[in-house]
């Protein structure tokens, strides 16, 4: 490989090294962030119903959990999404582009935050409402701006599976060399 060719090769490891680190701390920050966020609402829950030691202060406990858990979930299921992107990123910075772990790990990033928009757009509002006593029904929250990131994440999906394949031929080529 010529040092031209060589130079952008090594700088682009040197970023997906980086930016494989940068990724587990959006992970840290957004977790927190959430939680931070889910404090709050369940809090609110002891502050509204009576806390007695009978059954109906461990159901005000158990919505309070349930609440908490209903709000931080898609912030996790991103956080964790972001995980496996800097798997990829770290698999980048060694130089291993076109492996089957690497590829694997993009199709498991794109599927984790669609997952997580699926749960943030009707997941989420529908079993708040449902515990709250709000509603029955299925609440759909999306924004124009979530259907573009559902349509962004579907396609690294999809680049994902034919990362995926193209791996699987390299080795084979490899095994047959």
């Amino acid at each position: 490989m010529t040092e031209a060719a060589l130079a952008p090769l090594q700088r682009a490891q040197q970023l997906a090294g980086g930016a494989a680190t940068v990724a587990v701390v959006a992970a840290v920050l957004i977790a927190l962030g959430a939680v931070a966020q889910g404090v709050s609402p369940a809090l609110n829950v002891f502050a509204t119903r009576e806390l007695t030691p009978d059954l109906a202060g461990v159901a005000a406990v158990i919505n309070a959990i349930g609440i908490f858990w209903i709000i931080v979930l898609p912030s996790f299921l991103l956080g964790g999404a972001l995980l496996d992107l800097s798997k990829v990123l770290d698999e980048y910075g060694k130089g291993q582009f076109f492996t089957l772990r690497a590829s694997t790990h993009v199709r498991k990033a794109a599927e984790g935050a669609l997952w997580a928009l699926g749960f943030k757009i009707v997941g989420s509002p529908t079993l708040l409402s449902w515990v709250t006593h709000e509603g029955r029904g299925f609440i759909w929250h999306m924004e124009p701006f979530d259907l573009g990131l559902i349509a962004f994440a579907a396609f690294v999906a999809v680049l994902g599976r034919v990362l995926e394949a193209a791996a699987r031929i390299k080795e084979e080529n490899d095994e047959i060399v």
